[in-house]
């Protein structure tokens, strides 16, 4: 055979390759039950499973709270948190372009220039000459044991484990601006009532110096009422520094600029107790809603990321062949660019071929990191699914829960409401002493500051279930960060000089 014909046979032969490693597919399906079950019964009502939780179900408007949904609309369209994962999921587009590439041929041009000056005799005339090199360039690897498609399907399914990790960012984008908007609306409704009771007890303590000087009331009497205004201005002061904690999330969330935060233009809707009935949890939540989620997306495409890395790692064990091609005019020198393409020219082909045989075990080393890599990412593959079955067990039990404590403390204010006005007239008649008229206060206090944690607590438990089925973070706003290209701060700086 001669070397032309041999030239041939290879370079036809490298756009075939042997696929080597395991196959690029998903986890084998978990045995997951058929539902999430919150009562005995046991019963699937797929038509009534949480009527339209699908990955873009704006979840949060069914809270009918307008305030809310503009807050979570200009999350989605400011927030620094999502900006960042599309930028993770722009590069990654670009690390599977060039990926992508290295199986392509590289076509260049070689040119070499230079200038001389040659003596000519015993004279001082100097003898001027240009020279001028061109070639075409050309090289490219086969490849033979699919190394380089196996690197390029990595790359591939990186892009949708990137764009996964990017919609769980939005699914805790809308959770933490709703939670966050919830407990901010609780907080100023317990602060309301907490200064409304320091108030009271205020001119409580002023009368009771009065009487003291005037020998109607003891000094235990007095020092009793003191103590307790203390102990309610302390939980004014707390509630005031966790009321500030919410609003500057509310305002990172939504992506406002440091000045908003001076400005403290926080927006505000309804008051917990005034809004209506937040949706109902059904009885049975089918389990395959877990799909939904992104998280469990993420970690399988990160495990047919480390699948096609492993089979590009055990492609790195064989040998490579690779071409490289010449044409123009290697010998020939010109003084003008245009002499370039004239006269004679010459082209050649090679092929190298290069065998591994020692090289300290740093290829097999590479092929073992690349399997130990795909074990991690199917143990937390499975671990995720885990994890997305705790979180819905847990809030679907929570929930439940939390509606039961909420009306066993709607009842226990009723209670104490009354116990506390029959404290007031036994205290008017004289029949109770004032220390029982202040117990009745502070517990009154007590159970409408807790009342009201949990009224947040049971809408938070609603935004929970919602997240833990994956359902909104394919939902986009008008102005959403992800229908507008990313900003480049290198290009127009102006914009942010400002």
């Amino acid at each position: 055979m001669t070397a032309s014909a041999l030239l041939a046979a290879l370079f036809i032969g490298s756009f075939f390759h042997v696929n080597l490693g395991p196959e690029v597919k998903a986890p084998d399906p978990y045995d997951i039950p058929e539902a999430y079950v919150i009562t005995l019964s046991g019963d699937v009502r797929n038509e009534q499973a949480i009527n339209g939780v699908t990955p873009d179900f704006a979840w949060w408007a069914s809270f009918n709270e307008p305030v809310l949904e503009k807050c979570i609309s200009e999350a989605f369209s400011q927030n620094r948190d999502l900006e960042s994962a599309l930028g993770k999921v722009q590069q990654a587009r670009a690390v599977f372009k060039e990926t992508r590439g290295n199986q392509r041929p590289n076509l260049g041009v070689e040119m070499d220039t230079t200038r001389t000056y040659t003596k000519v005799g015993t004279t001082d005339t100097l003898n001027e000459q240009n020279v001028l090199y061109g070639l075409g360039a050309a090289n490219y690897e086969a490849d033979l044991w699919g190394k380089l498609q196996k690197a390029t399907r990595a790359a591939k399914e990186s892009i949708l484990a990137t764009e996964a990790a990017k919609n769980s960012v939005r699914l805790a984008l809308a959770s933490q601006v709703a939670k966050t908007y919830f407990s901010l609306r609780a907080a100023d409704k317990q602060l309301l009532v907490a200064r409304e009771t320091l108030e009271t007890q205020k001119k409580t303590v002023a009368l009771n110096k009065i009487l003291y000087d005037n020998g109607r009331i003891s000094e235990l009497e007095l020092r009793r009422s003191e103590s307790i205004a203390a102990s309610s201005a302390v939980q004014v002061n707390q509630l005031e520094i966790a009321l500030g904690k919410y609003e500057n999330s509310l305002l990172v969330l939504m992506g406002r600029e440091p000045k908003e935060f001076i400005k403290r233009d926080i927006p505000r809707g309804l008051t917990l107790d005034e809004l209506p009935a937040p949706p109902a949890v059904p009885v049975g939540i089918p389990a395959e809603m877990l799909r939904y989620r992104p998280d469990v997306k993420t970690a399988e495409q990160n495990y047919r990321t480390a699948l096609a890395n492993l089979g590009s790692a055990r492609a790195g064990q064989y040998p490579t062949l690779s071409f490289d091609g010449l044409i123009g005019n290697p010998g020939r020198a010109v003084s003008d660019p245009s002499d370039l393409f004239t006269g004679a020219t010459g082209w050649s082909l090679a092929a190298q071929v290069f065998v591994p045989i020692f090289n300290a075990g740093k290829l097999s080393a590479r092929a073992a990191q690349a399997e130990a890599a795909a074990q991690q990412a199917w143990s937390a593959y499975y671990k995720t699914v885990q994890t997305a079955f705790e979180e819905t067990m847990n809030s679907i039990n929570t929930q439940a829960k939390t509606e039961e404590i909420l009306l066993l403390l709607e009842m226990q204010q009723k209670v104490q409401k009354r116990a506390y006005e029959l404290a007031n007239i036994r205290y008017t008649d004289g029949i109770a002493s004032q220390i029982d008229l202040l117990d009745a206060e502070r517990e009154l206090l007590s159970v409408q500051l807790q009342l009201e944690g949990t009224r947040a607590d049971r809408l938070n438990s609603i935004v929970d279930l919602y997240i833990a089925l994956g359902s909104g973070w394919a939902w986009r706003a008008e102005d959403d960060l992800e229908k507008h290209e990313l900003q480049k701060p290198w290009v127009n700086k102006e914009k942010f000089s400002e």
